[in-house]
């Protein structure tokens, strides 16, 4: 019976966190983005390979700043992996993505030439997006209701407007907590590949004090490579 009535109430909770209207999270993602300026959070990245089902999870921080015209420049630290071996920090530079490996101790540069803007638009889908911005590039519907991490979410399917971006961009989704402006979840789904990459947040501090550019901590022997 006690286990009954618990699963009443579960079900009676989900049915009270509607879903928010669209237009309604737009507002509040307008009024939000010019105001964020630098973020930090907790994050867990999920990377499903479809055609090996081969499935890896990615537990690390991320630290963002925006500079000038709005472009972000962000690092996401990887090297507190339990498999060493897949350890490694990711650097995003404007038109450059730098990734370092600190065991092997070398680090690689790519250069995203005209692409950046397109990594700008999808790193970090949300955070600090206006509304405006988001409803340019993509068609948005609701998908319900979900719990994240504890936090009832509105869930938003995104669909690219550009034939482009469509080509390796199927679909986005994201999880705005109710009453907020900011995802605590995305997911991203890789053309028809049926590859995605699921990124969580948690411990988000908004606009905490970064100082100077952000930049990957690098020991003085660490080696370039080309190739």
């Amino acid at each position: 019976m006690q286990k009954l009535l618990v699963g009443l109430c579960l079900f009676v909770c989900a049915m009270l966190a509607k879903a928010e209207d669209v237009p309604v999270i737009l507002a509040r993602m307008n009024a939000a983005a010019p105001t964020l300026h630098t973020m930090s959070a907790n994050i867990e990245m999920v990377t499903l390979t479809a055609v090996i089902d081969d499935k890896i999870t990615d537990v690390g921080t991320l630290r963002m700043k925006k500079g000038k015209n709005d472009s972000i420049r962000a690092v996401i630290d990887f090297s507190g992996q339990k498999d060493q071996s897949q350890s490694r920090e990711i650097g995003f530079y404007g038109k450059t993505v730098r990734i370092y490996f600190p065991i092997a101790k070398y680090y690689q540069d790519y250069d995203l030439g005209k692409n950046s803007d397109v990594l700008n638009q999808f790193l970090l889908l949300g955070f600090g997006t206006s509304g405006d911005e988001l409803a340019k590039s993509y068609t948005i519907s609701p998908d319900g209701t979900e719990k994240v991490a504890g936090v009832d979410t509105t869930k938003l399917l995104l669909i690219p407007k550009d034939t482009k971006v469509k080509e390796h961009l199927s679909k986005v989704e994201i999880w705005i907590p109710l009453g907020g402006s900011n995802p605590v979840q995305q997911q991203f789904y890789e053309g028809a590949s049926g590859n995605y990459r699921k990124v969580t947040y948690t411990g988000i501090v908004l606009n905490p004090s970064i100082k100077g550019d952000l930049e990957i901590q690098m020991p003085s022997n660490t080696k370039k490579r080309t190739s």
